[in-house]
C-alpha cells in the first residue's frame, strides 16, 4: 500500500524537500556545500547533481530558493541589520545580498523593508 501511494513523482520531489531542509540547516551554521549536503544523503556530489537533474532540479536553484525564503523571513525583523542578514545567508558581503534580493523581489532590500514593513 505505503509504495502505492508513493508515486516516482512524489519520490523525486522529496529529494529536492530533503535537499532544501538539509540546506536550511547549512545555512543557520554558517556555510553551505554541496560536499557536505550530498554526504549527508549517503551519494557522491555527482550522484546527487545527477538525481536532481532528473527532477528538473539544482542545487543552486534550490539554494537560492532556500536564501529567498529566510530572506523574506529575516527581513521582518525591522532590528536585524542587513549586513547580518546577508552574512546569515552565506553572501560574502551586502552588495551580493541586495542584487540577489533585488532579483528575487524586485527591489532593494532596504527599499522592500519599509515598503512592506512599515
Amino acid at each position: 500500500m505505503a509504495s502505492e501511494i508513493l508515486t516516482p513523482e512524489a519520490s523525486k520531489r522529496m529529494l529536492g524537500i530533503r535537499v532544501s531542509s538539509l540546506i536550511k540547516v547549512q545555512l543557520a551554521r554558517g556555510k553551505v556545500g554541496v560536499e557536505t549536503v550530498a554526504g549527508q544523503l549517503n551519494m557522491s556530489r555527482y550522484t546527487l547533481h545527477k538525481k536532481l537533474r532528473q527532477e528538473g532540479l539544482t542545487f543552486a536553484a534550490l539554494l537560492e530558493q532556500v536564501r529567498r525564503e529566510q530572506a523574506i523571513a529575516y527581513m521582518k525583523d525591522k532590528t536585524k541589520p542587513l549586513v547580518e542578514i546577508a552574512e546569515q545567508l552565506g553572501f560574502s558581503e551586502l552588495s551580493a545580498f541586495s542584487r540577489a534580493f533585488k532579483r528575487w523581489m524586485g527591489t532593494p532590500p532596504a527599499e522592500y523593508r519599509s515598503m512592506r514593513l512599515s
